[in-house]
């Protein structure tokens, strides 16, 4: 299949309230089941019921902002063909059409959320009787416009009580976001593994050890993990303004960078610093995950990365890195692609909307286990295989799509 034609991954993208609509009443059954799958299916089948037998108040407003990659990317047709979408279309990745997402480049549009992460939080928030809109955005540029672009949706928002839930690097979208005038008009923000102080994964992202671009990889007929890295991944601007800024070596610092392998942008590393998230906000509020294999640490040794893994973390931001100094946060055994789906989390969200505090620790227990260096070299030789798409059947492609969202090992006690 020509990246250029209309796949079924094109026909899926649908106006928002559509698919919630669907499940509802079980129209088109087979196509659903076979884009979710038949568990997800039933699954979000169950919470869109219980959500539709609840009115939602209009004046009661909750803004989802989602995380890196949690926004369908497409590029323009003519209507009346849908846009071609290019994440997360597997098909088209296959024939290499990842490097159409390099910046700069194409302007992309924005069909709407991945579903995946967004539906269960939104169904769980309209159980409780609230409005849920999503702010969806283009995740690979500058994080300030981004912000800028939240707060425009803000300002022409007509609801009493305006609130918002972002998901990773959204909680840093909505924080730039609540520096405007109209973010004045957010009464709380929620941030559920939001990677407040920096996180490690954009390092392993830009030099193309990490298992999602390795996975990728895998699929893309014609790129490999480093020249995925080198050519698309080291070209979003929000990977370096996710990066710690407290980090020994500094890794803003290109020189700090192992010379060999794919190699981050200095002009984007030097701009980071002209970011500010600004400091703590009494209505911020946040939700860390913990218990799974997380990198806490980057050491630079004789021109090579080693990453040092703990379970204090939900397997892409630190606990202690996904709270804001001054701002109350707790703690939930939960690992980051699953923060957003989690019936754990989803009750916390209602708790803090509604002014209470949720039944989670503010600390994470001690987990068993020492940390562990793991050199970058061992990390590349991970998923290298080629997997021919074309000649995968149903079930393989539902397994492999599975394994983009699979959680890291966890604690033993988890």
């Amino acid at each position: 299949m020509s990246s250029g034609e209309v796949s079924a991954y094109d026909r899926m993208v649908w106006p928002e309230g559509q698919v919630e609509s669907w499940l509802v009443t079980g129209e088109h059954r087979r196509e659903l089941t076979a884009w979710f799958g038949e568990k997800e299916y039933r699954f979000l089948q169950q919470l869109a019921l219980a959500a539709a037998a609840v009115p939602q108040d209009p004046e009661r407003c909750v803004y989802y902002v989602p995380g890196l990659m949690g926004s369908q990317l497409g590029a323009a047709r003519e209507r009346p063909l849908p846009d071609n979408l290019l994440w997360l279309d597997p098909g088209d990745i296959h024939q290499g059409a990842l490097q159409r997402l390099a910046v700069p480049g194409e302007t992309l549009t924005v069909p709407g959320p991945v579903l995946y992460g967004y539906l269960p939080m939104k169904f769980a928030l309209q159980a409780a009787g609230y409005t849920v809109r999503c702010f969806a955005y283009d995740w690979r540029l500058n994080i300030a416009d981004m912000g800028a672009a939240l707060a425009a949706r803000l300002v022409a928002e007509t609801a009493r009580e305006l609130s918002v839930v972002a998901h990773s690097m959204g909680g840093l979208v909505a924080r730039m976001a609540l520096r405007s005038e109209s973010g004045r008009r957010v009464r709380r923000l929620i941030t559920i593994g939001a990677p407040h102080t920096g996180s490690f994964a954009p390092v392993q992202a830009v030099r193309g050890s990490y298992p999602l671009v390795r996975r990728l990889a895998q699929i893309d007929a014609k790129h490999d993990a480093e020249t995925l890295a080198r050519e698309v991944f080291s070209s979003f601007h929000s990977l370096y303004q996710m990066l710690p800024r407290d980090q020994s070596p500094d890794l803003l610092n290109q020189r700090n960078w192992p010379d060999t392998g794919p190699q981050p942008n200095a002009t984007l590393l030097d701009r980071v610093r002209l970011l500010d998230f600004g400091g703590a906000d009494r209505r911020i509020a946040a939700i860390a995950g913990y218990g799974f294999q997380t990198i806490d640490r980057v050491a630079e040794v004789k021109g090579e990365f080693f990453y040092r893994y703990s379970f204090m973390g939900d397997g892409t931001v630190p606990t202690e890195r996904a709270k804001l100094a001054g701002c109350p946060a707790w703690c939930c055994p939960v690992s980051h692609g699953e923060l957003p789906r989690s019936p754990t989390v989803h009750t916390a969200l209602v708790a803090l909307l509604a002014g209470h505090e949720p039944n989670l620790p503010v600390d994470p227990p001690d987990l068993p286990g020492p940390p562990v260096m793991m050199p970058e070299a061992e990390l590349r030789e991970a998923f290298t295989s080629r997997i021919d798409w074309l000649k995968l059947d149903t079930h393989q492609r539902r397994a492999y799509l599975d394994s983009l969202t699979s959680a890291p090992p966890a604690a033993p006690t988890l």
